[in-house]
């Protein structure tokens, strides 16, 4: 069956080109090594995400590594060429060093936060904030109408929304004045791979960001025939095979789609740039396969308006 979706401008980096399909992710685990931003710099990343929070990212020294890697006399890397996004976090987030005061009304933890981020991030304009839906929807509209008015004002050039279910997603795009640009979202197994949001994402023409590919409980896509046998025909590790089935599907459905990836190791990092670099040829009957495995309906009959 035929269906539409309606084109929006794509986003783009400060230099004109469409944004990474991968992105660094900075969130901090227990037990893990830490994230390291200078280093997915130099390899070859262009789009770091952070948070105004303590509670799993610190901002600021995600901040310090972007600017010793653009302040660097190769100048092989410039502010223009990286997407810098970042979120705003309720109290519920915050551990120490709140960037506003627990008394202040919805808006003003919003401008606050903002404002921290710029000055942790040390940067003029900050390229995506994302808001987390709040306790209730007006507080969650009041924070957006803010987010909003920064957007037209120049201080942030997109806005999104994270971690949000379908019916917070439909509400808040009918009431906001600006579009949501992207949503941000856990890719889980148990949440169905978020299917209703990525079609809601899908036939709006925002641009869909998950994180989590590669989380234990996702460890049967890796295992999956068709990655498995994607990675041992073209060479390429099943992390990178998972990577192609996933841009793959998106493509075939007209979704912009974008990857979040905090992985510590050179080589892995290298690994999944090189998978949407150079992205291997995937069979339209494998590619189905995989989209069954994930819900996402493999649909070749589009019409982009």
């Amino acid at each position: 069956m035929e269906s539409t979706i309606s084109r929006q401008r794509a986003p783009v980096l400060l230099n004109g080109s469409l944004i990474p399909q991968i992105i660094y992710g900075t969130a901090r685990r227990e037990g893990k090594r830490l994230p390291n931003v200078l280093q997915a710099l130099e390899v070859g990343y262009r789009a770091i995400d952070t948070a105004t929070s303590r509670r799993f990212h610190h901002e600021d020294e995600d901040g310090q590594a972007i600017a010793q890697c653009l302040a660097k006399d190769s100048g092989s890397v410039h502010r223009h060429d990286v997407l810098i996004q970042s979120k705003y976090c309720a109290p519920a987030d915050q551990t120490e060093q709140w960037p506003y005061d627990i008394a202040d009304d919805t808006k003003s933890r919003v401008f606050k936060s903002v404002l921290c981020c710029a000055d942790n991030l040390e940067i003029d304009v900050i390229d995506v904030y994302f808001l987390s839906p709040l306790s209730s929807s007006d507080r969650t509209l009041d924070a957006w109408h803010a987010l909003e008015s920064i957007a037209n004002r120049g201080g942030i050039r997109y806005i999104g929304v994270c971690n949000v279910r379908i019916a917070s997603l439909r509400a808040l795009y009918e009431q906001a004045r600006v579009k949501p640009t992207f949503v941000q979202n856990w890719f889980r197994k148990a949440k169905d791979f978020d299917r209703e949001v990525m079609e809601f994402c899908r036939g709006h023409g925002i641009v869909y960001q998950i994180f989590g590919v590669f989380d234990v409980e996702n460890a049967d896509l890796l295992d999956s025939e068709p990655v498995q046998k994607h990675a041992q025909v073209n060479s390429i590790s099943t992390h990178q095979a998972l990577i192609q089935f996933l841009m793959a599907v998106a493509t075939s459905q007209g979704l912009q789609l974008c990857i979040l990836d905090g992985t510590t190791s050179i080589d892995h990092m290298k690994d999944n740039l090189k998978a949407v670099s150079q992205p291997s040829e995937i069979r339209d009957v494998d590619a189905r396969v995989f989209s069954d495995l994930i819900g996402w309906i493999y649909d070749d009959d589009i019409v982009y308006v």
